[in-house]
């Protein structure tokens, strides 16, 4: 993988891909060779991308451990909850996707699609209109586009870290933008349905308009001083969920 290149999938193109690292410094490109579990150097494109997938997985296996009676119960639990077979999700509007699409970042990498924000925010009403139905019948039918749920991985480099191990590199998701505009849309409406039927707990503040760090932070605080007011010890237990 060149250094800046903009996704593995992008690095093995056959106009782009290098036959080896000398070849590739003739023709001007920064190639860093990738160490393999078994010593040797992963020079090729392809290579080194397998490389960096290869840590990848590993890194994120260990996520996966044997099946908890806790969460087989919740399983059993949730598989008996049924839901109403109709809800009040509102129909998305034309001018409600106008207003996303205005404030989309021109900035953000598109996913395999291809699509940036760029072009979506070159739309034309008809298209946008399109999309409207379309997203209209995703909410109808339940459904979500498999292929806006496949996502372009790159890796970015660790700041000190050596640059030829892939376990080095950060995996970064790029996701279609049509995707993550939908998404938008489903946050909107399932914040207001959840807020509407008082179905968030008010110590909730991740994901919720007006509600900050800082003022978690604050509320902190305000527990620590009650404490020290009344003379008692303060208790707090921190998760750093991955």
């Amino acid at each position: 993988m060149r250094v800046g290149a903009t996704s593995w999938r992008k690095s093995n193109h056959p106009t782009k891909r290098l036959g080896s690292y000398q070849s590739a410094q003739n023709r001007g490109y920064t190639l860093i060779p990738h160490s393999k579990p078994d010593n040797s150097v992963a020079i090729d494109d392809a290579e080194i991308a397998e490389c960096l997938a290869d840590s990848i997985e590993t890194q994120c296996s260990h996520a996966f451990r044997t099946t908890s009676l806790i969460s087989v119960a919740s399983r059993k639990r949730f598989s008996k909850t049924s839901l109403e077979p109709k809800d009040d999700l509102a129909p998305v509007s034309l001018s409600e996707v106008q207003t996303l699409v205005k404030s989309l970042n021109t900035r953000k990498a598109p996913g395999l699609d291809g699509i940036s924000n760029k072009a979506i925010k070159c739309f034309s009403i008809p298209l946008l209109s399109l999309l409207v139905a379309i997203f209209n019948a995703c909410i109808k039918n339940c459904y979500f586009p498999p292929a806006w749920k496949e996502a372009e991985v790159i890796g970015i480099h660790k700041p000190g870290k050596p640059r030829d191990l892939p376990a080095s590199y950060r995996p970064i998701s790029l996701l279609s933008g049509l995707g993550k505009l939908f998404e938008k849309i489903l946050k909107t409406r399932l914040s207001d349905h959840l807020l509407g039927k008082g179905l968030i707990i008010d110590e909730q503040f991740g994901f919720r308009p007006t509600h900050s760090c800082p003022l978690q932070v604050l509320r902190l605080v305000e527990y620590v001083s009650e404490g020290f007011e009344t003379e008692r010890s303060t208790v707090a237990v921190f998760f750093d969920v991955a």
